[in-house]
């Protein structure tokens, strides 16, 4: 029954977000992606730098327990390729430039293991993990946590979008994969912030496109010590042409006359895909749906395989019905970090 259930709800989310997509790309920047493609990692995600420009503010924090809430600010390290794309970039989305994470952590200090927590798209704010999630992580890792906000969402989003994470993943594919780009710098340089702050072990985990961005880190040196990546993988070209939820993608980039050869040469280019991860597998630990809908567990499968086998937790349901398996995640990721603190 919970393959039906997960199945059906993916599809209704996937058709509700009709109602969201109502503007169609209004960029065609397929002819402006030379400098992305074919492009090393080290061109395409470049190292960031801890920022000294971080400001910290105290934020309130329901039913505390002993806990601080923190907001962190800082100007995001990312710098556009494309340099039609700077001028919008500095201009309709600059707001987009302010990166924000929230931090948890005990009132008497930080303690000495922290992770971060990459969101989905679509979220516009961090308030159901905050409920949720994010404090049985905290507990049950003996871990601060920190959640960090994705370009074009919440604060980030710029006052011309119609809903947050509208100008993540759409046809526009330059600011698509610089969107990808600039939450890779963004999380790592909270990473390199963290470990300047005396934190030993950071780990990253996130959710749907947040775990997607957290495969990403474990294929950029220096990674985290690290990942749980949760119903995601990196296979772009089989989403754009499968999944439900990235039917206005599909569409407009038919629009714009890119039909599915070319899509698929598109962002086999783009190498996201073919990333190889430089965290030993060991240092993962995959958290996937059976009957995920936009995160095929084919895709997974083969993906899993090329990265090694890393160890891996397939939940019951699809990609809307993770909540259900909450307490099994947060658990397997206990054992998981107990396993590594007895190999170290």
């Amino acid at each position: 029954p919970m393959v039906h259930v997960g199945r059906g709800v993916d599809r209704i989310v996937g058709g509700l977000t009709h109602l969201l997509h109502l503007r169609a790309a209004q960029h065609n920047t397929v002819d402006d992606l030379g400098p992305y493609l074919d492009a090393s990692p080290s061109v395409l995600f470049p190292a960031p730098v801890a920022p000294r420009d971080l400001t910290r503010r105290r934020a309130r924090l329901p039913r505390s327990g002993g806990r601080v809430l923190e907001t962190l600010t800082w100007h995001s390290q990312h710098v556009p390729l494309c340099p039609h794309y700077r001028a919008r970039h500095a201009g309709e989305y600059a707001r987009n430039q302010t990166v924000s994470a929230r931090w948890v952590h005990p009132r008497t200090g930080p303690r000495r293991r922290a992770i971060i927590y990459v969101h989905g798209w679509l979220e516009p704010g961090p308030w159901v993990e905050e409920a949720v999630l994010l404090p049985k992580l905290y507990d049950t890792l003996a871990a601060d946590v920190l959640h960090v906000q994705l370009p074009f969402h919440g604060a980030r989003n710029p006052k011309s979008a119609l809903f947050h994470g509208e100008f993540f993943w759409s046809a526009d594919l330059v600011r698509s994969v610089e969107a990808v780009r600039q939450s890779c710098i963004d999380a790592r340089t909270l990473l390199a912030w963290l470990r300047s702050q005396g934190y030993t072990e950071v780990g990253v985990t996130g959710i749907s496109l947040g775990g997607s961005i957290t495969m990403v880190l474990a294929c950029l040196a220096p990674t985290p010590d690290y990942i749980v990546p949760i119903v995601s993988h990196l296979q772009l070209a089989e989403a754009v042409e499968e999944a439900p939820i990235l039917w206005r993608m599909k569409a407009d980039l038919e629009r714009f006359g890119v039909d599915k050869a070319r899509r698929h040469e598109i962002f086999r280019r783009l190498g996201l895909g073919s990333m190889k991860p430089i965290l030993p597998a060991e240092r993962q630990l995959w958290i996937m749906a059976r009957d995920d809908v936009y995160i095929a567990a084919p895709l997974v499968e083969a993906q899993w395989h090329a990265w090694g086998e890393p160890p891996i937790e397939w939940i019951p349901g699809g990609h809307m019905t993770f909540p259900l398996s909450l307490g099994r995640i947060v658990d397997r990721t206990r054992a998981f970090q107990a396993g590594l603190a007895r190999r170290d």
